[in-house]
C-alpha cells in the first residue's frame, strides 16, 4: 500500500504542475497574455452572430454584428435586438441557443453561432436551422 499512496502522490503532483503551468499563462506571465490578447483580439473582430425571430419560421435570421473591443452591454444589445428582431411580442427579453438554453450575458456569444430572440413568450423550440439556413453545396457534399 505504500508504492500505491506514493504513485497517487507523484500522480497528483504531475496534475498539479500542469495546472499552475495553464494559469499561469493567462495570468502570471503578462507579455504572454498580452499576445493572447492582441490574437485574440485580430481573430474576433468583428464577431457576427446570427439571430432567429422566436416562432418565426417564415424570415431567415439576421446577421448581428458585435464589437468585441467594447464591453458589451447586454442591455443594449437587447435593445439592438429588439429593434432588428420586430418580434410581434415586442420587446426582446432574452437570447436562447438553438436548443433553448438562455444566453445570459454577451461574453458567452460565439462569433458565427446561430441564437433566438425571444420576447415575454416561451422559447419556442423549432427546427429554425434546418429550414431557415440554405445549406450550402459544400456541405451537401459531404454526405454524397
Amino acid at each position: 500500500s505504500c508504492s500505491h499512496s506514493y504513485l497517487n502522490h507523484g500522480r497528483k503532483e504531475l496534475r498539479g504542475t500542469r495546472n499552475s503551468e495553464g494559469l499561469q499563462f493567462h495570468t502570471v506571465a503578462p507579455w504572454k497574455s498580452d499576445i493572447l490578447a492582441r490574437w485574440q483580439k485580430h481573430t474576433h473582430l468583428p464577431c457576427t452572430i446570427h439571430v432567429f425571430r422566436n416562432g418565426d419560421l417564415l424570415s431567415p435570421p439576421f446577421p448581428l454584428p458585435l464589437s468585441k473591443s467594447t464591453p458589451l452591454q447586454w442591455d443594449a444589445l437587447l435593445a439592438t435586438l429588439t429593434e432588428k428582431a420586430d418580434l410581434r411580442s415586442g420587446a426582446v427579453n432574452k437570447l436562447c441557443r438553438l436548443d433553448g438554453t438562455q444566453v445570459s450575458g454577451g461574453e458567452e456569444l460565439v462569433n458565427g453561432d446561430y441564437y433566438v430572440a425571444v420576447g415575454n413568450e416561451e422559447y419556442k423550440k423549432l427546427p429554425y436551422f434546418e429550414l431557415l439556413v440554405p445549406q450550402d453545396s459544400a456541405y451537401r457534399m459531404l454526405w454524397y
